[in-house]
Order: C-alpha cells, then structure tokens, then sequence
C-alpha cells in the first residue's frame, strides 16, 4: 500500500530531528567516550602497557661478566679478559652447541687463567646455531670460523702489542670439535689443544698437517650425549681414533705414563690422565670418572690436570 506524501514527511522529520530523549542518550555517549578516552581503556578494549626498555650492556645477548669487556669483530661479540701485568699469550675459549661464550668461560674459569698465566683471554661467538662451529673437516666443511679465529688472533695480537706465538684453545662439546679443526688447519699458530668432551669431525684424511700441537683431551665413558666411542650423527670420531691421530702426527710411541688425578665434580671419585712416551709435543688423555656430558665442573680441578700444558 503506498504511503501518503505526509507521512513520508513526518518520517523524514523524525529521522532528523531526533526527540529530546534521543538528544539526552547521544550527549551521555558521548561524554562517557571522553571520560572512557581520559582514562585510556574501556570496557571493550585495552590498551598495551608502555614498553620499558632495557638499557643494560650486553655482550653476546647477555650481561657482559666481571671484570671483563666486549670486543666486537665480524658482527660477533668476543669476550675478553686482559692480565694486569705484561700478557704472555692468547686463551681462546669455545663454547658447546647450544652454548655461550659466558658457559665455556666459566666451566674453565677464564679469569682465573688470566691472572695467573698472564694470558689475554677471548671467548668468541661460534657461526653456527645447530653445531656451533664450522668443525667438520670433509670436503662440504668450510673455513668460516677458522678464518674468524686467525682474524681474532691477529686482532689482539695487534692492538695489544703482543710479541708471544703462544695460542691455547679450549674447547667444550662442540668447541672441543673446532679446536681439534684449528689443530688440523692453523697448527702453526697453536700452542695446545684442551678438548673437554669434544673429539674430532669428519674424515682424518682431510687433517694432513705434520706440524705437532700439544693434546690433552678430556671424556668420561658415561658421556652419553658425545660417546666416546664416536657418532654417525655428526661424523664424530671415536676418542681413540683421534688421539691415534695425533700420536702419529707427534711422533709418540705406545708408551705411556699413568698419573692419579682430583675428580672434576662432585658426584666423580677420580681422574686418571695417561701420557704417551715420545712426543715431540705432549699428548694426553683423562679419563674422567662418572661424570655426564652436562655437568657443573670444578674448574680449579680441571686446571690443575691441564696446567701442564703452559710448560
């Protein structure tokens, strides 16, 4: 049914003339939306908190360590330790995978080798989040943190005016694998190797050197996580296969001497470290006694079965 021109008008006269009621309820709204916006929320929505922002200094994603300071280097941070006294060398220290350079410098007590060996020590950032380390020594391996680490050498042997060639790697896990790498690569600018649970990668043709390092590997039998015995995962030889190899490249015999040793952790009744006969360079290997892959280390006692490798 059509509707009649003044109804139509009335209509339209309602719409846009709102009744005084209609009027009230808007004005409410829109004070209510005022009062709502004053206070910064409503009952439908919330508003984010304002973002705090931490401004303390990081190196390698956490608080720099006591007494240490952060070189920056290929858009890696490196943790170091400078001695007081006049510095007689470089500490490198390698962490595991996963793994940080404030784990490693810990577990061996890189400030304490600092002060007492008067060595200028640095814990870098591996390039590798899964391995963490370029370590495999096989024709896919590559040279990414091997070049890292001769540019770090060369770095503070610079702006540190050091004179010294000695260079001491220590290694834990997956460091221990790059530093049995550095040994095979560089082993004209190492002065010794300290592989903490860490053997080496890959295939021992590859590792052609004849210039002998220092050795002094570290395991126990109940390491489950890196075996002594060696994994497929990984290509990760077995403990003995890779001190053979660098009994060989060291010129030692099958002679050895045993010497008894403090456990490196609570729950360990003991170390026995065994030292081949003939060596141009020492190589050595401590059987620690129950002792799993992840544990807290004493780091005095560790010292004190590897300090001979600073004679």
């Amino acid at each position: 049914m059509k509707k009649s021109t003044k109804q139509v008008r009335i209509n339209f006269q309602l719409i846009n003339k709102p009744s005084r009621q209609y009027k009230n309820l808007a004005a409410c709204t829109v004070l209510t939306g005022l009062l709502m916006g004053c206070s910064g929320s409503n009952s439908n929505e919330s508003v984010d908190a304002p973002k705090v922002t931490d401004e303390t200094p990081k190196c390698a994603s956490k608080a720099p360590l006591e007494g240490s300071s952060c070189l920056r280097l290929d858009e890696r941070d490196v943790i170091i330790y400078t001695p007081d006294e006049e510095i007689k060398g470089i500490a490198l220290f390698l962490h595991g995978a996963p793994g940080t350079p404030q784990k490693v410098s810990g577990i061996f007590d890189a400030k304490t080798i600092t002060e007492e060996q008067q060595l200028l020590s640095a814990s870098p950032q591996g390039s590798n989040e899964f391995w963490g380390w370029d370590s495999l020594n096989t024709e896919r391996g590559g040279a990414v943190d091997t070049d890292f680490i001769v540019n770090l050498i060369t770095r503070l042997k610079a702006e540190n005016n050091i004179t010294s060639d000695k260079v001491y790697v220590f290694g834990y896990s997956a460091g221990g694998f790059m530093g049995y790498k550095l040994a095979c690569e560089i082993p004209e600018q190492i002065s010794a190797v300290v592989s903490l649970a860490g053997q080496f990668r890959g295939d021992f043709e590859q590792c052609t050197t004849s210039t002998p390092v220092t050795i002094h590997h570290l395991h126990s039998p109940r390491d489950t996580d890196v075996p002594m015995n060696g994994r497929v995962e990984g290509e990760i030889q077995s403990v003995d296969g890779t001190l053979a190899h660098w009994r060989q490249i060291n010129g030692c015999d099958e002679t050895t001497e045993i010497t008894a040793h403090p456990a490196v952790s609570a729950l360990s009744n003991g170390t026995e470290t065994k030292l081949w006969q003939g060596c141009i360079k020492p190589v050595r290997f401590s059987e620690l006694n129950n002792v799993p892959h992840e544990a807290v280390y004493d780091a005095a006692a560790l010292k004190q079965i590897y300090t001979p490798i600073f004679n």
